[in-house]
């Protein structure tokens, strides 16, 4: 294949990594495994405006892309309908989408799963027009996010202690969300302190990934905003990756979902970043839209 690398130097593990080497070890390493590659090394600042042009250009059957999470997601979502395959080099401090997709999260072994992976196509849903690989949320998790936001840290784990201190400043004022929603499946309304749409269903995790990225599904969560006990049990659950078994959480899965929010002023996040608030948001879910490359052996199509 004629491969194209465009790298986040900000990215976590990027940070602390020797650039120029790494870029020639990528180099080496795809045109050992007999593709055309060539690969820019750019700033967080930059990334988004290289992913479109690129994304743009002709000439190419696929581009490697290495960064955090906010990476992968422009650039899944700028390579979202077309013929081009992404593929993931795991160097941020979570690493969702490449987790999902079963990739070795070490920047070289990825490296080496992907210049000898195989195509594949996974789910892509969007909200008003707009793809997303993880998920749409308001309320608790988007105020967490927003909280954490305002920490310092720069690794995983650090990600995670700021995550835990973002929850306990997050539960001192449970948000109430107004909200009416409509599906093929379920239509209500009510006050919720956590509103989410996942990129198909979370199971047994606390990094809240989906293991499923065929499902063809959306996965809404609601959680109802009347008692603190139910807000606190939710998120002990989310710490010890349970929130699928917590009897305060409903799940409903669907193809197409309708969201109004009746309350102002509530916190909304999009693959993990603050967004502006939308009010009246529609989110469906494209099955199998976007081509990646994933390991040779794995289950996915």
């Amino acid at each position: 294949m004629r491969l194209k690398g465009i790298f986040n130097r900000d990215g976590g593990t990027f940070k602390t990594t020797d650039m120029d080497a790494f870029s020639g070890l990528a180099a080496n390493i795809f045109r050992d495994a007999g593709h055309e590659f060539e690969c820019a090394v750019v700033g967080g600042g930059e990334i988004a405006d290289v992913i479109h042009k690129t994304v743009d250009a002709e000439g190419f059957d696929g581009m490697i892309v290495g960064g955090g999470d906010g990476t992968i997601s422009l650039a899944a979502g700028a390579m979202y309908g077309t013929d081009k395959l992404l593929g993931v080099v795991p160097a941020g401090t979570m690493n969702l989408f490449a987790r999902s997709l079963g990739l070795p999260l070490d920047i070289e072994e990825a490296l080496m799963m992907l210049a000898g992976g195989k195509p594949a196509h996974v789910d892509v849903p969007t909200m008003n027009g707009r793809p997303f690989i993880h998920q749409f949320s308001a309320g608790l998790h988007a105020t967490m996010i927003r909280n954490r936001e305002q920490l310092d840290y720069d690794s995983r784990f650090g990600k995670i202690s700021a995550s835990t201190r973002a929850w306990i400043d997050t539960l001192r004022a449970i948000p109430e969300i107004s909200l009416s929603y409509e599906c093929a499946e379920a239509s209500g309304e009510g006050k919720f302190a956590l509103v989410g749409v996942a990129n198909n269903r979370i199971h047994g995790n606390a990094s809240l990934f989906t293991d499923r990225p065929q499902g063809g599904k959306l996965a809404f969560y609601l959680l109802k905003a009347e008692e603190f006990d139910s807000v606190l049990g939710f998120a002990l659950d989310y710490f010890s990756g349970r929130i699928e078994d917590s009897e305060n959480t409903t799940v409903i899965e669907t193809e197409k979902l309708t969201l109004d929010f009746h309350s102002k002023g509530i916190d909304q996040s999009f693959d993990g970043d603050p967004i502006e608030e939308v009010r009246h948001a529609v989110l469906e879910q494209h099955p199998r839209s976007l081509p990646v490359i994933v390991p040779a052996n794995s289950r996915l199509v």
